[in-house]
């Protein structure tokens, strides 16, 4: 019975934190644009990558775990000024 009260104690946590995030949502993704010059486009595009290959820290410092992924968070890409 310790074992079962135990198990359970465990369970509630990380069910109660894969809960807290809605992976079924497929609204619009927002888009930024970071404007700069054409000799600049590069190193731009060059540090986005290096970015997206970070993982995902929320506000409090926690590390998002690898099974939730970012597809909803904003993208930003690197646009050259006309």
């Amino acid at each position: 019975m310790k074992r079962l009260i135990a198990r359970a104690a465990l369970c509630v946590p990380v069910a109660g934190f894969a809960a807290t995030f809605d992976v079924t949502y497929t609204g619009p993704v927002e888009t930024f644009q970071i404007r700069v010059a054409q000799d600049e486009l590069a190193n731009c595009q060059a540090k986005l990558r290096d970015l997206r290959q970070r993982p995902v820290v929320t506000d409090g410092g926690w590390f998002l775990p690898s099974f939730i992924v970012d597809d909803d968070l904003p993208r930003s890409v690197c646009v050259t000024e006309a």
